[in-house]
């Protein structure tokens, strides 16, 4: 936890222009019908609700992107639970009321997907985002104390802390798939 990270660094190092040409072809051997591929800058309503990106198909289907960038591979995914914090994972000065909900909990966001590149591994993992908000709310309790994953996983920046928790990516896609299977039939408590 040496470094201290700077927001608008990371967000240009994230939104790099050198990296458009493997965004388009990722988002092509996912959807070779695509019509267009519009990036969402500055600050506007899109990009505060986790929209980076939208992909508009031949026939008018559109899907909005939130994109994350990481340097090195690790075997899992980061996954942001607070975005802002005290260095023990709790609110600055003490009061919960500061704390920032990370990308990876937030229910404003309105993006479909989210698409986790590592680029320095050749990898990318297109993440349906309601799909993964779901499974970490169900196991996060579970994953914080499980082998294999690490939390808090903290990144210092000016003047406060952001907390992830790493989920080694086949726990990630286990939990993923077991949210998109329910009982059906009459809710029990």
């Amino acid at each position: 936890m040496g470094d201290v990270h700077d927001f608008r660094e990371r967000l240009e190092w994230s939104a790099s222009l050198s990296d458009e040409p493997s965004w388009e072809a990722f988002y092509r051997s996912i959807w070779p019908d695509i019509n267009r591929i519009v990036q969402v800058e500055g600050r506007c309503w899109d990009q505060k609700h986790g929209i980076d990106r939208e992909v508009v198909l031949n026939n008018g289907r559109r899907f909005t992107i939130d994109e994350k960038k990481r340097a090195k591979d690790y075997g899992d995914v980061l996954l942001e639970v607070w975005s802002v914090c005290d260095s023990d994972g709790t609110a600055i000065t003490g009061n919960p009321e500061t704390r920032k909900i990370g990308w990876a909990l937030d229910d404003e966001k309105r993006c479909d997907f989210i698409v986790y590149a590592i680029p320095s591994a050749d990898k990318a993992y297109l993440l349906p985002f309601e799909i993964l908000r779901l499974a970490l709310k169900s196991n996060m309790r579970e994953w914080a104390s499980l082998r294999g994953c690490r939390w808090p996983v903290l990144a210092k920046n000016r003047g406060y802390y952001t907390a992830s928790i790493a989920v080694p990516w086949p726990i990630l896609k286990d939990a993923m798939a077991a949210e998109m299977v329910r009982a059906w039939g009459e809710v029990t408590a």
